[in-house]
């Protein structure tokens, strides 16, 4: 949900199509910067101090200590680069200003959502000849990285993680209610028939989502696109809403059907995105919808046992759209000068990049991570080739530690995959208007939906048009 993920990815798996990408055409009265400057030849062997964004917080102590040796370990191996980290992370409220101000560092991630209105702003700098030139860069997926480049085809910036929508669940609970956990649900009959036999023979919640937070709005619509509707259409000043749709009100009927006629959500109908996966992880929940990355938050941060932790293909309806997904872009200061930005690249390359194209990054990367007690070899959409990435997969499978059979049917669905990205003006306002309507058709029975929704999409239409 533009929920500002930061992590890596190289590119997608080669047939895996990112299509539908809206360009916003909003604008905050910054005056656009150039970015040419970025794409002129530098000095790799110039001193050259850089500013990199999203040092991890005083209280994420194992995650500050790592970066902090990254970062090390990148200084002994570029003695001529000098890094110096900050804390400050992407805030589109604040970010032009900032900008013109001089104030922003020289590399930061930004999310898929943003980037084409940054291109279109020249708020992002100009990196086409450093990623044709580079042997890392050059090799990430085009049908993927397209998201970064502009209509004439230039590069602004680098793909680093890329995520799908998934149904999580519980595999514990799927053997307690007599279900095969490796055969999850695939269809919304299949989730609400799943729901209804892991309420009835466990008493735990079959189906829920979050509903608050705008974390309803986002998991609605990307219910939504599985049930034939975008949420937008058309790019910049010609956006038009399109909330009232069947796709919208088929996945409400769906959240009615599981609470009201099967009684099978539980009873707690105002979640956030946090309390979910608290219930996740506490075994109290069967089938929820969430990023696919949710393994970290509800296994190594809250508990629930790794084999328990099942991951599925984001179910479908009939005449899919595709899946909703996302991910993270390195953003590259157009402020910036050339031997800035090339050695922004190479920080770029070495913590996000290296691992999936370097044997001997892959392997010193998982042997860190498995001395950490973190997780090696979890599902992900991979930005290399697929041919690429199973060469990775072969370097790190000494070291996997997370039971991979249990995210066989997620990961076979990834190569044929159409990624469908957010909404891409105003989503973040678009989720906050469903969260109530998603929140009224799980507390109120006769809940209209249909009025609901179009009242919702007056109001983000009026949003969307006030720019």
């Amino acid at each position: 949900m533009s929920e500002r993920r930061w992590s890596r990815v190289g590119g997608m798996v080669s047939s895996v199509a990112l299509v539908g990408l809206m360009v916003s055409g909003c604008s905050d009265g910054a005056a656009p910067q150039t970015g040419t400057q970025a794409a002129a030849t530098c000095d790799p062997d110039a001193d050259v101090t850089i500013t990199v964004g999203e040092r991890p917080t005083s209280d994420q102590a194992a995650t500050l200590e790592a970066w902090e040796d990254a970062i090390a370990a990148f200084e002994e191996l570029h003695p001529n680069i000098t890094i110096e980290d900050e804390e400050t992370k992407y805030d589109v409220s604040t970010f032009s200003a900032l900008l013109v101000g001089g104030t922003l560092p020289t590399t930061l991630q930004v999310p898929f959502t943003d980037i084409q209105s940054l291109i279109e702003r020249g708020q992002a700098a100009d990196i086409t000849s450093n990623v044709e030139n580079d042997d890392v860069l050059s090799q990430l997926n085009p049908q993927l990285t397209s998201v970064t480049q502009d209509a004439d085809g230039h590069t602004h910036g680098v793909v680093r993680a890329a995520y799908t929508m998934g149904l999580v669940y519980d595999r514990a609970l799927f053997s307690k209610a007599g279900l095969d956990p490796d055969a999850p649900p695939a269809t919304w009959d299949e989730v609400r028939d799943a729901a209804a036999t892991i309420s009835e023979k466990t008493g735990e919640a079959g189906f829920i989502i979050p509903t608050t937070g705008n974390v309803g709005g986002w998991l609605l619509t990307s219910m939504a696109y599985s049930n034939g509707d975008v949420a937008e259409e058309g790019t910049g000043d010609a956006t038009t809403v399109t909330l009232d749709t069947p796709g919208m009100r088929d996945s409400l009927q769906l959240l009615h059907d599981v609470r009201w006629d099967l009684d099978a959500a539980g009873d707690d109908f105002l979640h956030d995105n946090n309390t979910i996966r608290d219930d996740l992880a506490a075994g109290a929940v069967g089938q929820s919808l969430n990023g696919a990355n949710l393994y970290n938050s509800v296994v190594i941060a809250r508990g629930m046992p790794a084999e328990d932790f099942g991951l599925a293909p984001f179910p479908e309806g009939d005449d899919a759209v595709g899946v909703l997904g996302g991910g993270n872009i390195q953003w590259f200061n157009p402020k910036a000068t050339p031997d800035q930005v090339c050695a922004a690249l190479e920080w770029t390359k070495y913590y996000f990049l290296d691992r999936y194209v370097d044997e001997e990054a892959a392997v010193t990367w998982a042997k860190s991570q498995v001395a950490d007690d973190l997780p090696v070899g979890l599902p992900e959409v991979p930005v290399v080739s697929a041919e690429q990435y199973e060469t990775y997969l072969g370097w790190i499978e000494p070291y996997v530690n997370v039971p991979r059979e249990n995210y066989q049917a997620y990961i076979d669905s990834l190569p044929d995959a159409t990624i469908v990205p957010e909404p891409a003006v105003k989503a973040q306002e678009l989720y906050a208007a469903l969260d109530p309507v998603v929140q009224a058709v799980l507390t109120r029975e006769d809940a209209d939906a249909a009025e609901l929704l179009r009242s919702a999409q007056s109001q983000v239409q009026d949003l969307v048009d006030a720019g």
